[in-house]
């Protein structure tokens, strides 16, 4: 279990993503994964790792000299806290801001714009 006051910071969000991608992964493949992302030396990748298994997103496994890093958490559920987190904070409760944004955002895909239509309706239906 994560403790919520123990956040992801950005470059925690990146090697986090990798290892969703990876399910259970060496620190040296997430090291080689994160290289098409961004330069960093393996040292950096390697104490990113170690700090977010210390938060609880990661667990690690013994497997004799290695470590084997695997999610222990659902990404579903993290990004569903961070988004809550985001809304409370940034958007002082109120989602309105986040929907104008992403309505004028011309990166989202029409198959994208379909998932929000149906969430929408779906809210919409629950509020009746």
């Amino acid at each position: 279990m994560t403790n919520k006051t123990r956040k992801l910071s950005p470059a925690e969000w990146r090697i986090m993503n990798l290892c969703w991608k990876l399910r259970k992964a060496t620190a040296r493949q997430v090291y080689e994964a994160s290289l098409l992302d961004q330069e960093r030396d393996y040292q950096t990748v390697k104490t990113l790792l170690d700090r977010i298994a210390a938060k609880g997103y990661l667990k690690i496994e013994k497997l004799g000299p290695l470590c084997l890093f695997s999610p222990a958490v659902s990404r579903a559920s993290v990004v569903a806290g961070a988004v809550e987190d985001f809304v409370a904070t940034v958007l002082d409760n109120s989602v309105a801001p986040l929907y104008q944004h992403l309505a004028r955002n011309e990166t989202v895909s029409e198959r994208e714009i379909e998932m929000l239509k149906d969430l929408l309706r779906k809210a919409e239906e629950r509020q009746k």
